[in-house]
């Protein structure tokens, strides 16, 4: 008992040693920009040594929510945080759909040296799952709560886009929040009080097409049993949302090769809440040998 007391103190100084070395890595982030299949210039913010690990945020903000994560992941990865089509400062284009956010995502892959390492958040485990058909370069995948079955959420989105034209940004931020994802009031005023909240007020706009994509998307679960790629799951004990829920259940039936995490006391973004916890486990499952 005494050694695995050791073990675990000499663990817990590793990772708050690696959080200190990679506090630094913030000022020498590199910021670049790839250029998609359709040629939308997609920007990707990179720190760190190592094997490549790219990152996909949701369905708002940008890439700069992984920032708080950087000093965990850049002493082990050259990690890379891409911000989506129509988010921060990537572009856009008018004929929006999924495909293309698959595209972009595939794009940034292709771009990093060797095999990569790809994770993604909400709809950007989507768009990570998606690309996974576009590219051979994904080693492993990391997903957390991708919104992948049949839904239909139009009476939101139309509620949404009301209040954005009337000036009530905000509000209908909260409303996808507690409505769609169905995040606890107490976990949105965690998120209000965040620096972040004003940015993800500002872009919630580009969210109402991205909801409707979302209601058009058909999960194939034989299309998705011939993904080989080794993928980890990972969802919180308190998601109250049973699309995300039921997300998980479907690829864990599915894929042939997943792991599955689960953050206890945790809903749709333990990355925030228990960001420590959060890289531990996910370095874990990336640099872990193969069995």
């Amino acid at each position: 008992m005494k050694t695995f007391g050791l073990l675990l103190a000499i663990v817990g100084f590793l990772w708050r040693s690696a959080a200190a070395e990679g506090a630094g890595w913030h000022s020498e982030a590199l910021i670049i920009s790839i250029k998609s299949r359709d040629g939308t210039p997609i920007a990707v913010e990179c720190a760190g040594e190592g094997p490549s690990l790219v990152i996909v945020h949701g369905g708002i903000g940008d890439r700069t929510r992984w920032k708080p994560l950087f000093p965990y992941f850049a002493p082990r990865f050259t990690v890379c945080a891409m911000d989506r089509r129509g988010h921060g400062a990537s572009g856009d284009s008018l004929d929006y759909c999924l495909q293309k956010e698959a595209e972009d995502v595939a794009a940034v892959v292709n771009s990093r040296p060797g095999p990569v390492f790809l994770m993604g958040h909400s709809l950007g485990a989507l768009d990570a799952l998606e690309a996974a058909f576009l590219t051979s370069k994904i080693s492993k995948l990391v997903l957390y709560e991708p919104p992948l079955l049949d839904r239909n959420h139009s009476d939101v989105a139309a509620k949404m886009e009301n209040m954005i034209r009337t000036g009530e940004r905000e509000q209908a931020l909260v409303t996808f929040l507690q409505e769609i994802v169905m995040i606890s009031p107490s976990e949105v005023d965690t998120m209000r009080a965040r620096p972040s909240w004003p940015d993800r007020v500002a872009g919630i706009g580009s969210q109402i097409r991205e909801i409707r994509a979302l209601d058009a998307y058909r999960f194939d679960a034989k299309r998705f049993s011939t993904l080989k790629v080794p993928t980890l799951l990972l969802t919180g004990s308190k998601t109250a949302s049973p699309d995300l829920k039921s997300a998980i259940n479907a690829l864990m039936t599915c894929l042939p090769n997943r792991t599955l995490i689960v953050f206890e006391g945790q809903e749709h973004n333990a990355m925030d809440a228990v960001s420590q916890q959060f890289a531990e486990a996910v370095t874990n499952f990336l640099l872990r040998s193969k069995s």
